[in-house]
């Protein structure tokens, strides 16, 4: 979790961001982009391109690694669950590399969920290798829909133990035959939900009582004042008064 000091920085970041007249809100690379500044980690330039890696934050010294996520809840309150994307996972098209090449959607709903996490479990193993990565974590940052209050929650990221889960399918409300997502549960409680038609691998987390809370007072610059503000700022990292677009 976050130190008294990387949670100040969080909320100067936050304002900042909004601060801009050229952001809706924060999402995806703008959250990566604040989370490297709480943690005075590099940020590589994303016109370089971007890593499909899990981690989208390293911290060398420490070998740690965060996937970060940035969400917009209707509710923020403790205790609250919620579903993100943690992969795009075509268990069956990837049915041989898997090692079970009979594998299909008549498939047992156990044998594909064991396929399922056998794909995710891959993703983390690799990508701790490749981003030498020891500490893992899931880094989300949640929003309401007015953009005035965030709640960040970090989670444990480690592979999962497939023996635990308990795998069906949901139940269509409007036909009341199979669904489309396939249920990963653990003591009755949903932890993965797959989506056959997509292929995209759902991850279910709860607002923890230590999450941190911040509640935000939007002030936004006028472009005008914005751009003036950043060529200020450019003309003076680049040590020249002439800087032109």
């Amino acid at each position: 979790m976050l130190t008294n000091d990387e949670t100040k920085r969080l909320k100067q970041a936050i304002l900042a961001a909004i601060a801009s007249p050229l952001i809706g809100s924060i999402e995806d690379y703008s959250w990566e982009t604040i989370f490297h500044y709480i943690k005075n980690i590099p940020l590589s330039d994303p016109a370089l391109g971007r890593s499909k890696l899990l981690y989208d934050a390293v911290d060398s010294k420490t070998a740690s690694g965060w996937s970060l996520k940035s969400l917009q809840l209707n509710s923020l309150t403790t205790d609250n669950t919620f579903l993100f994307v943690i992969q795009r996972a075509d268990i069956i098209k990837k049915a041989i590399q898997l090692g079970v090449p009979s594998l299909n959607l008549q498939s047992s709903p156990a044998q594909l969920g064991t396929a399922i996490i056998q794909h995710w479990n891959e993703k983390i193993r690799s990508s701790q290798t490749a981003q030498n990565v020891i500490n893992s974590y899931e880094g989300i940052l949640l929003k309401n829909r007015e953009g005035n209050e965030y709640v960040y929650c970090e989670y444990p990221l480690n592979p999962l133990d497939p023996n635990v889960f308990s795998w069906a399918w949901a139940i269509d409300k409007k036909t009341g035959g199979v669904g489309a997502g396939l249920q990963g549960s653990i003591a009755g409680k949903t932890q993965l939900v797959w989506y056959k038609n997509q292929k995209q691998l759902f991850r279910s987390r709860t607002i923890p009582a230590a999450a941190i809370r911040l509640r935000i007072e939007r002030t936004r610059l006028t472009i005008d004042r914005y751009v003036e503000t950043i060529f200020a700022a450019l003309q003076t990292q680049t040590n020249t008064q002439d800087f032109v677009p």
